[in-house]
């Protein structure tokens, strides 16, 4: 592709402690076969080496815009502030401690471009240790019938997806939701019409490791995931959104009395997944039981999981 005919495509990296990866998500940005980026890197106050390591790579990248926030501020501030930044046509996420392909984002370009009902789309993902070992995989639905119809159970598209600015303009980025804007963004997309889907190949690799996200999914991300669904099913029926920060505080503080049992049955559920990654079933099928007779938020998240596995 000659970087001519390429319109700019703006890349989101909201980073936070992640000395050990960062210089190998942001080259695999950089030396994308997709070259005309920006690159736009939020560090949220790091107390680590995250800062300098970008700013070494930065000098020998004119593309990469390397952004700090006053505060440490959480992902949803971090993002929309990076999002004030943004002057490409499209926008692509990426995460500090995570890989894609080096064609991913040429795929999903070319994508857009060949399929202009769309407006976003994901892939197909690994999931990888902190040696950058693939441990997994993630299989998503890429049929957008199928998607709209089983949404309400899980999120169809991981947030690493490859978007038209201009859905970012019309939703006015992301909600303070914890743990679920990215969730939210999908359903506000298809509450306006918007059309998303996956592509059918593997270009992004999410690092399961102690402390990020992933591994430490918490009672808020469960709970507002819950909240987001309804949000979605009042605009749907009354064609209102009660969204507020304040609304969320709210339902948070309504279901505060759970979060003891949940903490709990997420530590059963993540001695689950290490032994799943050691092969020994056994024992993951019995603490995957302790997790789900401990919290009834943890069997509502794996019998959502199991019915959209089921049906898409």
């Amino acid at each position: 592709m000659s970087n001519f005919i390429q319109p700019l495509i703006s890349v989101l990296i909201p980073v936070y402690n992640v000395e050990n990866y960062i210089a190998k998500a942001v080259l695999s940005i950089c030396n994308q076969t997709y070259q005309n980026l920006q690159i736009i890197v939020i560090d949220d106050c790091s107390t680590d080496d995250t800062y300098s390591i970008v700013a070494n790579l930065a000098k020998n990248d004119p593309r990469i815009l390397l952004l700090r926030n006053d505060i440490n501020s959480k992902i949803v501030k971090t993002l929309n502030f990076g999002l004030n930044y943004v002057k490409g046509e499209y926008i692509v996420r990426m995460d500090g401690d995570d890989i894609c392909s080096p064609n991913r984002i040429e795929k999903q370009f070319n994508f857009l471009v060949n399929n202009p009902e769309y407006s976003l789309v994901g892939s197909q993902v690994y999931t990888i240790n902190e040696e950058d070992v693939i441990i997994g995989k993630l299989d998503l639905p890429t049929n957008f019938l199928v998607i709209k119809e089983n949404i309400k159970y899980t999120s169809p598209v991981l947030h690493i997806w490859l978007a038209k600015t201009q859905v970012y303009r019309k939703l006015n980025g992301y909600r303070e939701i914890p743990g679920a804007e990215d969730y939210d963004f999908l359903l506000r997309m298809c509450t306006e019409g918007f059309k998303f889907t996956n592509l059918d190949s593997y270009e992004y690799s999410v690092r399961i490791r102690d402390g990020n996200t992933t591994s430490t999914i918490g009672f808020s991300q469960r709970l507002m995931s819950n909240y987001v669904i309804e949000l979605f099913d009042e605009r749907k029926k009354f064609g209102v959104d009660r969204y507020s920060i304040d609304d969320v505080n709210i339902y948070l503080t309504k279901h505060e009395a759970y979060k003891t049992n949940f903490d709990k049955s997420n530590e059963y559920f993540k001695s689950a997944f290490r032994y799943k990654v050691e092969k020994k079933y056994l024992r993951m099928f019995f603490f995957v039981i302790l997790a789900i007779i401990t919290s009834k938020f943890q069997f509502q998240y794996l019998l959502k999981r199991l019915i959209f596995k089921m049906k898409s």
